[in-house]
Formats: structure tokens, sequence, C-alpha cells
């Protein structure tokens, strides 16, 4: 075990691997008193590949202590994204009554030489020592569509059954299946295509809210596309609606789009509900079991435009700050709205009030209001030219348009996250300074 925690050059406030590759976070659980944090990982490379499940832990969402791979690949599959429960009740009889396990539901990608190959399905892993060590579900596959993109299954407890929703990734479809035991599903629904339908759909996330002062709640679909996000590259999108354990139903779908050519200014594009309207949020998923009935994600903070060649060194990537979501009620509907999580020191933010025109430039990077839109701009600032699509201004209209916008800026050392109006808007982009 190696810590990660306020070394030099390292950021301060994000995880990230110690020296290998690190994409989308998988399995993300909240277990007797620790936070999990598994991730898409390269075991031995800082490029993509071999993709197995990396394992961090943490006390406080802060400061995390980095494992030892968590589910290795083999020749003849790659452990692509997924989820962890805890199956208190040994439902699915891989533990005991007494010695329930935690189970992680992962997408195995089957190579060549597998007789599944140029297949992805559904399988399942366990462990009966908190996370430590796993074993393979002897039955795997548990759930085969006999498709090449059905993948990242995101499990959570519904009533008396398990609720799954998967992803059809090219036909920009969310599969909803229901198990009682995690090792039998059965197939309820599909959504989508729906909004942004550019590019490949993935990670998706379904969970109910609050409603900030209104006693209801709503429940809140994820789905990260790329390419197709409004910022360019990868990006990731909400729909609220209800979920009846079986359908989940939007509150409103407009024009679906699925021209990849649709310019980042186009109407169309940004009248949908983004959840980060930044270069470098994707992949965001929740964690399970959060005490307290909080409800918080994480996101790999990077795009698929330039990954492979952002100037990191020792590990390749990282997160987000954990971010704590519940929803606003507007005038022209619900909006998610995300904070740090409380965990972070009221200190390690800049807070900021614009008014209508007024500029202020942190570490180089320029963060503007005009005309209810604010935008940050990191072209031009420390080391960008590594790849064309990096040099990027983003942007978002602020709701309702107020005289003056409050904001608050967490700066770490590759990277800056903008909470605007409360948490209605988000701007997260690497910037490295």
């Amino acid at each position: 075990m190696r810590t990660m925690a306020r070394q030099h050059s390292r950021p301060r406030w994000h995880y990230s691997p110690l020296q290998t590759w690190m994409n989308d976070p998988n399995g993300l659980i909240h277990y007797a008193g620790t936070w999990h944090l598994f991730y898409q990982s390269n075991p031995s490379d800082d490029r993509w590949g071999n993709m197995s499940w990396g394992h961090a832990t943490s006390p406080d969402l802060l400061t995390w202590t980095e494992h030892h791979v968590a589910l290795w690949h083999t020749d003849s599959e790659e452990i692509f994204s997924g989820s962890c429960v805890f199956d208190a009740t040994n439902s699915s009889d891989l533990g005991t009554a007494d010695w329930p396990p935690l189970v992680a539901i992962y997408t195995a990608n089957y190579r060549p030489g597998s007789e599944r190959h140029g297949t992805q399905a559904q399988c399942l892993a366990y462990s009966l020592d908190g996370g430590s060590h796993w074993t393979n579900y002897s039955g795997n596959p548990v759930l085969d569509r006999g498709s090449a993109n059905f993948r990242d299954p995101k499990v959570f407890r519904h009533g008396d059954a398990w609720v799954m929703v998967a992803v059809e990734a090219e036909n920009q479809q969310v599969v909803i299946y229901r198990s009682t035991n995690l090792v039998d599903w059965t197939y309820c629904s599909t959504f989508g295509p729906a909004h942004a339908a550019a590019g490949v759909w993935e990670c998706p996330d379904l969970f109910e809210l609050p409603v900030a002062g209104h006693d209801e709640t709503r429940w809140v679909l994820l789905v990260n596309v790329n390419p197709g996000g409004v910022a360019g590259g990868s990006g990731c999108q909400y729909f609220v609606g209800d979920f009846d354990g079986h359908t989940f139903t939007p509150d409103r779908v407009i024009a679906t789009s699925t021209d990849r050519d649709l310019g980042l200014d186009d109407p169309l594009l940004r009248s949908y509900d983004w959840f980060d309207y930044g270069r470098d949020c994707y992949a965001v998923v929740s964690f399970a079991d959060a005490p307290g009935g909080r409800r918080i994600v994480l996101g790999w903070m990077n795009n698929w435009d330039y990954a492979a060649d952002v100037p990191l060194t020792g590990g390749r990537s990282i997160m987000t700050i954990p971010r704590e979501l519940d929803l606003v009620l507007l005038d022209d509907g619900y909006r998610v709205r995300q904070r740090p999580v409380r965990e972070l020191p009221v200190d390690a933010l800049q807070h900021h009030a614009l008014a209508a025109g007024d500029r202020v430039v942190i570490n180089g990077v320029a963060l503007e209001y005009h005309n209810g839109v604010l935008s940050l701009d990191r072209r031009g600032v420390g080391m960008n030219d590594f790849h064309e699509a990096f040099g990027s201004r983003q942007w978002a209209e602020v709701p309702g348009e107020p005289e003056t916008v409050h904001v608050d800026v967490l700066v770490d050392t590759c990277s800056i996250e903008v909470f605007a109006a409360g948490g209605l808007v988000t701007i997260s982009d690497l910037v490295f300074f």
C-alpha cells in the first residue's frame, strides 16, 4: 500500500494513482466506515490497455491510500467498468448470513482466444474481507446479450429487488434489468436515444434526489457521452423524471441530436441538461450506501480527445473532487445542484462575486461573466500545446441571468473546478499551471 496525500507536485485534493493509467471510477461504495474507490486501470503502463480495477480507500474522501489491483485482466478478458454493492441479506448466496459479501458487477470485455471474443457481458466477483481480496463467480457471465457494446452496469437496491442500469453504447440506449439475487436478471425496459446521442453512451447511473425546499424527490439518470459533450469530446448529461422500479420516464424529452458536427454554440446542444460545462468531467457515477442519505458522485477529470497526451508524470489522470448532489426547482424545471463535499476545508475554496462584465484571473485562467454567461478560458495557460484540442474556452448560461453571480473555485496543482450560482453551474478543466 502507498499513501497519496499532499505530496510535492501531486494533486492536493484529488485522487491520482502513483504510477499507472486511470480512467472511469468504478465500484464506488461506503462500507464499514471507509470510502472505496475502484477504477479502470492499466496496471503495467500509463496508457490505456489491459483494463483492470485499481483500488483506493479513504476515511474522508480527500486523503486516499492506493492498494493492490482488485480485479485483474486475464488472457481471455479485460475488466471494464461496473459497480459494487453490499449484499446485506446474502441474496446472492456468495457469502453467509453472518458474513454477507461485497459484490462487484463488472463488464467482461472478451479478448481473442475467448469463445465470446468480440462481445461484452456482465459478470460478478465477490469479497468476504471488505474489498481487499476478490473471487470471480464461477457462473460468469450472469448477463449476456451477445452484444459487442453492452457494458457499464450500475446496480442498486430498489424495494425487494436489485436494479441494473447498463448501456448498449453504440445504440445510445440505457437498458434496465431486475434481479432478486444478483445472478438471475430479467429485462425491464430501454431508454433512449434521447438528447445528446452523437457519440457512444457510457457509465449510466440512476438515483433518487431530494428537491431543496420541497417535500418531494425526483429520479435522476446520468448518461455519459463521448464524443458529443457540450464542451467538445467527452461529457455527461442528465435527465430528471420518474422511476417505478422497471421504467424510467423523463419529465421532458426535446429533439434528439445525432449530429457529430453540431457546433458547441448550437442552441439545441445547449438546451440539454449538462452535468458539467467543462472539458474534463466524464464517467460520473455515485457512491453506494453513503451515510446519512447523501448522494456523492465522482468523475474522471479528463477528456478522451487528449487523455493519452496530458503531461502528467507518474499516474496519468486524476478524479474530480467528490461532489454532493440535490435538486433545485426552477421556473423551467428541475436542475441538479452540486457542491464540493463538506469534508473539503472551507479555506480550500476561493470565493468571487462577478457582476456583468467582470473578469478575474486565477493563476492565468480567466473567469468572466457577461450577458448571463459564465466562461472559463484556459487558452495560453501553462502547458497546453501537447494537443490541438486542449487550449479552449468553456462557457455556460447562468439560470435567471442574475446581475451578480457568486462562484466558488477549487484550484489544485493541475485542475480548476468552478461552482457557480450555488452549484447550479459547474465548469471543470485540467490546467497544467
